[in-house]
């Protein structure tokens, strides 16, 4: 456990920004963990960057632990509050653990299915090899629903393979050793770039699913609520930064550092397409929670109910501190 925690805390870095300070004078320092370096991950680390959870009086440092390392910290006490997956917060709700989903900065699934060249109706598909980062995972079920969404059964008519990360997806399906994958900005740019057919743009579907969110330990929920709340208010209003036209020069830059890329089209498109599905306020549903039990076969029949993942509290909190603003 020692070695875990040292671990992750050497991968952490700080955001240097300005802002009001909590009651000590001082922001309150506040470790957060999150799973994976990807676009979707990408709005917290911009609005850290742009200062706004200094605005709040939070010093936030961010640490990025892949898999499941991000439960595993915050079970030993290294971060009371995390970006994680939804199916792998419920897995450990079910084994007893104190978490509690609190917000997402998504509401909709921002993938498309690529396939090869040679491949332009979903039925061609049958037999073909589809790619995923790995069985089980959020990848693997937007896979599957993609999928049934073109009139495949994912189970029957087609081979799912984990590849691994999006990047390694890619260059098989350029490479021709699998047939299709899901894809995220920018990929979705160098797809139609290479000519390549992206059947379904699932931003497009009306349907309530949550892939990660913010997972808050029930105790620090219990004891530092004002910090939960200055964070769920940074959160808000840096939403509103990553979408405003204004700032699209300092995102696209700040998503540049984030990726380590000059690649400004790939940026830019990344940026838009995330601004176009990011909600007014870090909403989440009791049906998205519901839609992510029913569609994974090892939480569906057992029984469990959104409100034992769900604590809505801060967002109607929020909710009612913006409406009083208008």
């Amino acid at each position: 456990m020692f070695f875990l925690r040292t671990f992750l805390l050497l991968l952490s870095f700080e955001a240097v920004a300005f802002g009001q300070t909590g009651l000590s004078g001082k922001p309150v320092p506040l470790p957060v963990v999150y799973s994976n370096l990807s676009m979707g991950s990408s709005p917290v680390w911009i609005i850290d960057k742009a200062g706004i959870f200094r605005k709040h009086g939070l010093d936030v440092s961010l640490t990025l632990a892949q898999g499941n390392l991000p439960i595993q910290a915050m079970l030993a006490g290294s971060f009371d509050i995390g970006f994680v997956g939804a199916v792998p917060l419920i897995g450990a709700v079910l084994s007893g653990a104190q978490l509690k989903l609190t917000a997402t900065m998504f509401d909709k699934i921002l993938y498309g299915l690529a396939t090869s060249r040679d491949i332009t109706t979903g039925s061609q598909l049958k037999g073909k090899r589809v790619a995923v980062s790995q069985i089980g995972s959020s990848s693997d079920f937007v896979a599957r629903y993609a999928l049934r969404q073109v009139g495949l059964n994912p189970e029957k008519d087609v081979a799912i393979v984990a590849l691994g990360p999006a990047g390694e997806r890619w260059a098989a399906l350029q490479g021709g050793h699998v047939d299709a994958t899901i894809v995220q900005p920018p990929l979705t740019l160098l797809a139609r770039k290479a000519g390549l057919s992206i059947f379904i743009d699932l931003a497009k579907v009306d349907f309530e699913y949550t892939i990660s969110g913010v997972v808050t330990i029930g105790s620090f929920i219990r004891s530092e609520p004002e910090t939960v709340m200055n964070f769920m208010r940074g959160l808000a209003d840096g939403m509103d930064f990553y979408r405003d036209e204004r700032n699209k020069d300092q995102v696209v830059r700040i998503l540049g550092e984030y990726f380590r890329s000059n690649a400004t089209e790939e940026l830019e498109e990344t940026r838009r397409a995330y601004s176009q599905v990011t909600p007014g306020l870090p909403l989440i549903s009791a049906k998205s929670i519901e839609n992510v039990i029913a569609n994974d076969k090892n939480l569906a029949g057992l029984g469990l109910k959104p409100e034992e993942i769900l604590d809505l509290s801060f967002l109607q909190k929020l909710q009612q501190e913006r409406k009083a603003k208008r």
